[in-house]
Parts: C-alpha cells; sequence; structure tokens
C-alpha cells in the first residue's frame, strides 16, 4: 500500500505551468478497497461528507474534505488551486520602434558684409587721347578692364538655382550720352560675369561637389544653373573688352547680381 504525505516529503511533487493558459487544479487520489483511484473532484463535490451509498455502490467521495480527516476510513490526498490567465497577449519576442524628428531651416548664403549692394568704381577708363595717336585708335578703350570679386562663403543646404543677372543687356551704359555718330562711337560698355564655386548636381542623389563655370556672356543678360545642397567659395570675374567702336566721354554704370534661391 503505497501512502502520499505532502508535509512529510515522501513524494516529490511537481508543478507545472501549461503553455496554453492557466487553470484550476483539483486532484487527488485516494485508496479504496485496496484501490487507488486518480482523478478530477469537481467542486459539487465539496461538502459531501464521507461515502455515499447507492445501487451502483460507493459514490465519489469529497476527497478533500477525506484527505484533511485524519479519522477517515479510506488514505486520501487532495491538491486544490489556480493561478490566473495572462492579462493581455504573450508573445516570443517583444520591443519598440522610435522615430525621432526635427527640422532644420531653408538658409542660401552669399557674403558679401553688411550692404546688399556694393559699388566698385574702375575710376579712369583709359582711352587713346593724344592727338598723334592716329585716326583709327582716337578715343578708343587702351585695354580691358577686369575685376575679381571673391567670398568664402556661398550656397544652399537644399536643392537651389545659381542666378547672376545684369540689369542692363548694354552692359555699362552712359547715361548722359545723347547726340554722336553712332557709326565711329558708342555710349556703352559689354561685360561678362564668369563665376566659379564647387557644387553638387541637381539630381541623382548625393555626389561630391565638382567645379562649376557658370557664364553671363557679353552678348546675354542672365545665366543660371541648379545644384543640390552645397557650400564653397565663390569668385565672379568681370571682364569689361575693348569695345569695337571710340567712346563718348561721360560716366558709365552698371549693376548685375547674384542670387542663390532655394528650388529648382
Amino acid at each position: 500500500m503505497k501512502i502520499v504525505s505532502l508535509l512529510a516529503g515522501v513524494a516529490a511533487v511537481a508543478l507545472t505551468a501549461g503553455a496554453a493558459s492557466a487553470q484550476d487544479i483539483n486532484y487527488g487520489q485516494i485508496h479504496r478497497a485496496f484501490t487507488n483511484s486518480n482523478g478530477v473532484y469537481p467542486t459539487a463535490d465539496y461538502g459531501v461528507a464521507g461515502y455515499v451509498a447507492s445501487s451502483s455502490g460507493w459514490s465519489r467521495p469529497n476527497n478533500r474534505a477525506n484527505a484533511q480527516n485524519s479519522a477517515a476510513q479510506y488514505a486520501s490526498w487532495h491538491a486544490t488551486g489556480n493561478a490566473v490567465d495572462n492579462n493581455g497577449t504573450a508573445a516570443g519576442s517583444d520591443g519598440a520602434s522610435f522615430t525621432l524628428t526635427g527640422t532644420v531651416s531653408t538658409d542660401c548664403a552669399y557674403y558679401s558684409g553688411d550692404n546688399a549692394t556694393e559699388t566698385l568704381n574702375f575710376g579712369q577708363i583709359g582711352i587713346y587721347a593724344s592727338d598723334n595717336t592716329g585716326p583709327a585708335a582716337a578715343f578708343t578703350m587702351v585695354d580691358d578692364a577686369e575685376l575679381t570679386i571673391d567670398t568664402n562663403l556661398a550656397g544652399c543646404n537644399t536643392a537651389n538655382t545659381v542666378r547672376i543677372q545684369k540689369t542692363d543687356l548694354n552692359g555699362l551704359v552712359n547715361a548722359g550720352a545723347s547726340a554722336y555718330d553712332s557709326n565711329v562711337f558708342q555710349a556703352n560698355l559689354p561685360y561678362s560675369v564668369t563665376a566659379r564655386y564647387v557644387a553638387s548636381p541637381a539630381t541623382g542623389g548625393p555626389a561630391a561637389g565638382t567645379n562649376q563655370t557658370l557664364v553671363v556672356a557679353t552678348t546675354a543678360d542672365q545665366n543660371s544653373a541648379q545644384h543640390g545642397a552645397w557650400k564653397s567659395a565663390m569668385s565672379l570675374d568681370v571682364n569689361i573688352p575693348v569695345p569695337a567702336k571710340a567712346l563718348v566721354a561721360g560716366s558709365y554704370s552698371g549693376t548685375f547680381g547674384v542670387t542663390i534661391s532655394a528650388g529648382l
């Protein structure tokens, strides 16, 4: 006859948790008529003292009460308990993703000091002025006039358009000139502007910047180029070539601008 004692620890008790869900525990064993009977004992069996005789023999007893009765006729052990099921869904792995956001202001720059407009004076534009120069050279410009404007900061932090534009297609104009022989004299000085800088292409993804040359010819009033984000030094080379005709006396003036604007 096998005697099970939970208190004495003669028998080993294994506690297991099912993977599917938690459940109530109501299980035991009774030794009756020299036979061990294992089984599940529903709650309805509780409260029935001892055994109840019937035409078919002994009914199932209140095994828990019997296991607690030291004077019971038959040996019993019984276990009752429960565990609460998951609150939520269990998963083999868990985690989270975090999206970090922020904004960077659009900014384009061309450093030219505190003034948006600068006046650069060539001073005397030399001509052949003496009376012994000969008729062909008389009053004509002696040599080209040149100017270079350098800045160490130009660019934009987004796709952009670089544009150079003259205010007058005629170049530097002598506004005071009124009456002259247009076959041999002119009252304007055409000029070209060439910008040099380092920038990336406007399309095709990230790429190393390369040397760029943007030219506005003497016969044009503007030109532009498109780029991806870039920054570099920029030089503007202005050239006033010797015109074909002699120059009318007076003051010559002209303006051009360089703009670097976000957007293509």
